[in-house]
């Protein structure tokens, strides 16, 4: 029969990490891994960020290592709540001290008890108290948590959906990158090592296809190709902030709008604000079009690419699309220029990078006659239309998941 139970009965293992002797100085670029609250995230395990400890390191935290079918818990700091199960692939694993393990006993399911605490975030945020300056869960109230566990063979299948539906959405999510990874690549065969197909269908330089010295870029260009300045053949539009005083400008808003931490999304098919058709009459903000490649120019400079129409804040930067100049060229245009922005950036609490030096920007582009542009669309375009078509299936799959799990773990709907 269905029952609630504490979590500590139903586990052999609850407690946080450490830190190894030298702290982040001592990390390593191999070795064992070193999980950290950044690596902890709902419904997902990442690699980001991952730091690795030596052997002897190791040793010191064996009270720590992470076996298989662990769960992680974030219990300090901005993620706290965060919880995911441990991937084989990064074992063997130790923790530091600001993530738990929960080690499920045998005749429990851990992925049921891992969606299960999911469902349980919006109580664990609320019952965190405060230690020192941050947020913490502890070990006694993290034990106390009550559990409704039904039969193991239900357990199983509740488990069993959610997680298909993750599976899916990770698929999806490597799919894309291999697919990000394969149009870079054709970019960079093209429009840097210029070997795109002459008019033979060879590869241009490899084949000796003349090359001209280009002063702006202080290197060798196809001849007959020609640099710009961005603002002069581009539309740039920087984002602007609406009144927040205003209720107008933001209850009830439909239009996304985005701010600089949001960019780093790609590609962009959502926005956590929305503003209304009067914040964009009433501000210095304007409505991009789907296809937009944006800029978020303060701190982490990085690009991405429209799925919707949108507007950004003041920290972002629009590159609209112009005929043949497509955001499958811009956006790893832009890849490639990020090392040079970087460097640009000024101001020392906040650095960043202003409009003016995006529109300064020179970009190299082939003449109209050799209709390499279309060409290169041709065959990047469906690269990156299959990436937002993923990115919009993801986000219909995580909807319903976040609408089932809920459901699933108070009984309103059965697995059968």
């Amino acid at each position: 029969m269905s029952n609630y139970v504490q979590l500590r009965e139903i586990t052999s293992k609850i407690g946080a990490g450490a830190t190894p002797t030298g702290g982040k100085n001592s990390y390593h670029s191999q070795g064992i891994s070193f999980i950290r609250s950044q690596n902890v995230h709902d419904f997902k395990f990442s690699l980001d960020g991952l730091a690795f400890i030596d052997e002897k390191q190791a040793k010191e935290l064996n009270s720590v290592t992470v076996e298989e079918n662990d769960i992680l818990l974030n219990i300090t700091g901005d993620s706290i709540a965060r919880v995911c199960v441990v991937p084989n692939k990064i074992l063997p694993a130790r923790v530091n001290q600001h993530v738990a393990i929960i080690r499920c006993k045998s005749n429990v399911d851990c992925h049921y008890v891992f969606y299960y605490l999911e469902n349980l975030k919006p109580y664990l945020l609320k019952i965190c108290g405060v230690g020192g300056t941050r947020n913490a869960l502890t070990k006694e109230a993290i034990e106390k948590l009550e559990i409704h566990l039904p039969e193991i063979s239900t357990q199983q299948k509740i488990a069993s959906v959610l997680s298909a539906l993750d599976s899916k959405i990770e698929l999806n999510n490597r799919i894309n990158a291999e697919l990000e990874a394969m149009a870079k690549t054709l970019y960079d065969y093209w429009f840097v090592q210029f070997d795109f197909p002459d008019k033979n269908g060879k590869p241009y330089k490899t084949s000796g296809g003349k090359m001209v010295w280009n002063e702006e870029l202080k290197r060798e260009i196809p001849e007959g190709w020609e640099v710009k300045k961005i603002g002069k053949i581009l539309k740039t539009s920087l984002g602007g902030t609406p009144s927040t005083k205003v209720k107008e400008y933001w209850e009830n808003g439909k239009i996304s709008w985005l701010n600089s931490g949001e960019i780093a999304n790609f590609p962009i098919i959502d926005s956590e604000l929305k503003i209304t058709e009067a914040a964009i009459k009433n501000s210095a903000t304007d409505l991009l079009p789907k296809g937009s490649v944006m800029l978020s120019i303060t701190r982490h400079l990085r690009p991405s690419i429209l799925g919707i129409d949108a507007c950004a804040n003041q920290s972002v930067i629009g590159i609209l699309e112009k005929d043949d100049i497509k955001c499958y060229f811009l956006y790893p245009y832009l890849q490639n220029e990020i090392p040079r922005l970087m460097e640009m950036r000024s101001g020392a609490q906040q650095p960043h990078i202003n409009k003016e030096i995006v529109d300064e920007s020179f970009i190299l582009l082939p003449n109209n006659e050799t209709e390499i542009l279309k060409k290169y669309n041709a065959q990047a375009g469906p690269f990156y239309e299959s990436i937002i078509n993923k990115a919009f299936q993801n986000q219909k799959l995580t909807e319903l998941r976040d609408w089932l799990l809920p459901m699933l773990m108070n009984g309103q709907v059965k697995v059968n």
